[in-house]
C-alpha cells in the first residue's frame, strides 16, 4: 500500500511541459535563507537570477509571504505556502566554516506537501555562485527532464581601448576572464569539451588567420595559416574535424581538416563567396553561407560537400547560420527592408521562417545554449553592441553582458561533464 501511494504521488508531481509552444510558467517561492545570511542572500539572488532567465518559473514576490521568516527547513507550514499561490518552494540554510561555503538546499511541492530535492552544495567562497547554478540545474533537469545550463560558459569578443580580445564568462555573463591580448580577435568557437577555443585573429601581422587558445592555461597557438586569410572555424560534434574558410586564388570557400589542422580539404567550390559554416548535431551535414546564386544565402550540404540545396529564399541578405542542438531549426541574421539586420530561425524542413526580433537595434551573430532551448545574439538596442539572450521564439530576451565598450561574437560553451 505504501509503495503503491509513492508511485501515485510521483505521477502527480509537476513537470514543467516543454513539448509546445512558450511554456507556462511554475510558481515558485524563495524563503528567505537561514544560517549564514551574507552567504545565503548571495547564494539565493544568483539562483533568483538563473530562475528569471529561464522563463520556466515565476518568482513570487518575498512581500506576499505569509509564513514565519523564521520558519526552519523541514518545519513548513504548507498551508501558508499554498495562500499565496506557491506550487514550489526552496529552501536555503548556508554556512561558512573558513574559506568554503556550505549550503543546504531544498525543493518543495507545496500542494503534496513532499520534498522533491534535497542536496549538500559546496564551494569556495570566491566561487560560490556555483553553488546557485549547480542546484539551478537540479531544479530544472527535475522539472524537465532535459539538461540545463546554469554550470555552462559563453565566450565572446571584447573591445577595448587596444582592441577586441576574446573572453569567457558564465552563461549569465558574470566571472569575466580574459583569454587574448587586445590585437584583432574574432569568432571564438569551442571545442566540445570545452577546453579549448578556436578564434580568427591578426595577431601576427600576417592577415586574418584561425588560432586556438586554451581556456585554462590561455597558450595560444596556430591552427590554420593558409592562403589570404582563414576564418571562422567551428568543430564538428566529435571534437574530431573542423570547418573553415578560406581564400585561396581569389575564391573563399569552405574547407574541412582534421582536428590538430591536419589534412584540410576544399568541400565548395562556387563562383561566389562561400563561408560561416555550422554543424547539424549529429555532424552529418552543414549549413553555411553562400553567394552563387548572386546574395548570401543559407545553404545545406552533406558533410562530404555533396547533396547542396538552398534553405533560405526570403530577404536578398541572409548570414550567420546557427544549427540548432535539436536539429530542427537554424538560426540566422537577415537584412531587412530597412537595411537593418534581425534574427530569424528558419525550418531544416519545410524552411519555414520565424522572425525574432524587430525595431531593437542591429541583431547579429546567434549561437544556441547546448540544450537548444535558448540563444545569444549581440544587439546594439541599447546604445553599445552587447550581447543579449532569447528563446527560440523570441520570448524572453535579456540583457547578458554590460561591457564598457561593446561585446559581440558570442559563442555558448558546452555543458559540463557529468560527475
Amino acid at each position: 500500500m505504501i509503495f503503491l501511494l509513492a508511485l501515485l504521488l510521483a505521477a502527480e508531481r509537476p513537470v514543467i511541459d516543454l513539448s509546445g509552444g512558450r511554456v507556462q510558467a511554475y510558481p515558485l517561492a524563495m524563503a528567505r535563507p537561514l544560517g549564514v545570511q551574507d552567504a545565503g542572500i548571495a547564494v539565493q539572488s544568483v539562483l533568483s537570477q538563473d530562475f528569471e532567465r529561464s522563463g520556466l518559473f515565476k518568482l513570487l514576490d518575498p512581500a506576499s509571504f505569509l509564513a514565519r521568516p523564521t520558519e526552519g527547513l523541514t518545519n513548513i507550514d504548507y498551508s501558508k505556502w499554498q495562500a499565496v499561490g506557491a506550487q514550489g518552494l526552496i529552501k536555503i540554510s548556508c554556512d561558512a566554516p573558513g574559506a568554503e561555503v556550505k549550503c543546504d538546499m531544498r525543493l518543495y511541492d507545496v500542494a503534496h506537501g513532499v520534498e522533491l530535492l534535497h542536496g549538500t552544495y559546496n564551494a569556495p567562497r570566491a566561487a560560490m555562485r556555483q553553488i546557485a547554478h549547480r542546484f539551478g540545474d537540479d531544479v530544472v533537469r527535475y522539472f524537465t527532464h532535459e539538461p540545463a545550463i546554469f554550470q555552462t560558459r559563453i565566450a565572446y569578443v571584447r573591445e577595448t581601448e587596444q582592441g577586441k580580445q576574446i573572453v569567457v564568462a558564465d552563461q549569465d555573463g558574470a566571472n569575466v576572464q580574459p583569454l587574448t591580448g587586445a590585437s584583432i580577435n574574432l569568432l571564438p568557437a569551442w571545442t566540445p569539451d570545452g577546453r579549448t577555443i578556436a578564434f580568427t585573429s591578426f595577431r601576427d601581422g600576417l592577415g586574418a588567420h584561425v588560432y586556438t587558445v586554451d581556456a585554462v592555461t590561455r597558450q595560444v597557438r596556430p591552427l590554420v595559416l593558409m592562403g589570404d586569410f582563414a576564418t571562422g572555424a567551428v568543430y564538428a560534434p566529435d571534437g574530431l574535424r573542423f570547418l573553415f574558410s578560406a581564400s585561396l586564388d581569389d575564391n573563399t570557400d569552405i574547407y574541412l581538416s582534421q582536428a590538430d589542422g591536419s589534412a584540410g580539404r576544399r568541400l565548395t567550390d562556387s563562383r561566389g563567396i562561400d563561408i560561416s559554416a555550422s554543424w547539424s548535431p549529429d555532424g552529418k551535414r552543414i549549413a553555411f553561407v553562400s553567394e552563387r546564386a548572386g546574395s548570401p544565402q543559407i545553404y545545406i550540404m552533406a558533410a562530404d560537400g555533396s547533396d547542396v540545396r538552398r534553405l533560405t529564399f526570403q530577404g536578398n541578405y541572409n548570414q550567420e547560420p546557427a544549427w540548432s542542438p535539436k536539429g530542427d531549426l537554424i538560426a540566422f541574421s537577415g537584412r531587412d527592408e530597412h537595411r537593418i539586420f534581425d534574427l530569424y530561425t528558419v525550418a531544416v524542413e519545410g524552411g519555414k521562417v520565424t522572425r525574432l526580433t524587430q525595431n531593437q537595434g542591429t541583431n547579429e551573430k546567434p549561437s544556441w545554449a547546448p540544450n537548444g532551448r535558448y540563444l545569444l545574439f549581440s544587439s546594439t538596442r541599447g546604445g553599445k553592441r552587447q550581447l543579449w539572450e532569447t528563446q527560440p521564439d523570441g520570448s524572453n530576451q535579456r540583457a547578458v553582458t554590460s561591457e564598457r565598450m561593446g561585446a559581440s561574437d558570442p559563442a555558448w560553451g558546452p555543458l559540463p561533464a557529468s560527475k
